[in-house]
């Protein structure tokens, strides 16, 4: 196929949407590294590619829809990563495309999960490669709300943190920003009494924070759910029970090693679906995007899109594995 130039972006470009194209890359110029995206339209030179610049007013499932695509590559960060997978939800899965990602962003947490290289070249080369594979998706229903997410969906104190996290501090700290916020808000948490309904299991607890994963890291590589699996058609959700500061601060501390869950005031369960009803209302970030909306109801969506995964993907992690 003939290549298409890659400095044109889908909207100076109309006779793009003529043709079966191998690539649709979704960018994002606010990503921590969005200053390689040149390197990405050279590697992609040689094939038919339209280029779309997210922006406030881009309708995204119109622009994939009618992009007539193989693939869509999302090349950002986690938020760019989220506004993707939103939007092939909302395409036919008859014709849904598959998505690679290239990350670009600080965190890339996802991309992680999915062991995609860091170098946009090697990221590159193994999806010419390789076949796409299906990977599980989140689907969150509230009162007039519904959305999906890839990664995790942190509720609680965490979304305080997120809060926290302004291009100051994430330049400075990078991917330790989050410790750094937590580090704030240790002294003036909030507890939350919350009822939750795990695949028919009633709990109800104080609670400091609550965590939804597909994926294993957050908010940097953090490993929130070491034996969480994209592919095991299952939520692994982490209820951290509220405690004293020193329990927390244990808590901060063995976020860094992926020992967190070793602690007394973490709960762990695989499950399908979670239900979860707040006082006060616990507000939640969906890989980046803050919600506030209850009662609020995750579900797990087995394998609606199909995603380039990396050399090292591990579909299943042993508890044995993680040392």
């Amino acid at each position: 196929m003939a290549a298409i130039t890659n400095h044109l972006l889908q909207d100076e470009w109309p006779g793009a949407a003529l043709l079966e194209l191998d690539y649709h890359v979704i960018w994002n110029e606010g990503s921590g590294r969005a200053a390689q995206i040149d390197q990405l339209r050279q590697l992609l030179s040689c094939f038919a590619t339209r280029w779309t610049k997210i922006r406030r007013e881009l309708d995204l499932p119109q622009a994939i829809n009618g992009s007539r695509c193989r693939t869509v590559v999302a090349a950002g960060g986690d938020g760019t990563v989220n506004a993707v997978v939103n939007a092939l939800m909302e395409v036919d899965a008859r014709s849904r495309p598959s998505l690679s990602i290239i990350p670009l962003g600080t965190a890339n947490d996802f991309a992680g999960t999915l062991a995609i290289s860091d170098e946009v070249a090697e990221a590159v080369q193994h999806m010419r490669e390789s076949e796409p594979r299906g990977i599980d998706i989140v689907q969150v229903h509230a009162d007039g709300f519904q959305q999906y997410f890839a990664n995790v969906a942190a509720g609680g104190n965490c979304v305080r943190v997120s809060e926290l996290m302004t291009d100051e501090i994430k330049q400075r700290w990078g991917a330790m920003s989050y410790i750094r916020g937590a580090v704030s808000v240790l002294a003036d948490m909030t507890s939350y009494r919350i009822q939750v309904d795990i695949d028919g299991e009633q709990l109800e607890l104080d609670s400091w924070a609550i965590l939804v994963a597909n994926g294993r890291t957050n908010a940097g590589r953090i490993e929130v759910a070491p034996w969480a699996s994209p592919t095991d058609g299952l939520l692994d959700i982490v209820l951290i029970k509220d405690g004293t500061v020193a329990d927390m601060a244990e808590i901060v501390t063995r976020n860094l090693t992926g020992t967190f869950g070793e602690c007394d005031q973490v709960i762990h369960r695989q499950a399908k679906r979670l239900e979860l009803r707040s006082s006060p209302s616990m507000r939640f970030t969906l890989d980046g995007e803050i919600v506030n909306a209850e009662p609020i109801r995750f579900c797990v969506e087995p394998a609606p899109i199909k995603m380039y995964v990396g050399r090292q993907f591990q579909s299943h992690v042993e508890r044995a594995e993680l040392g």
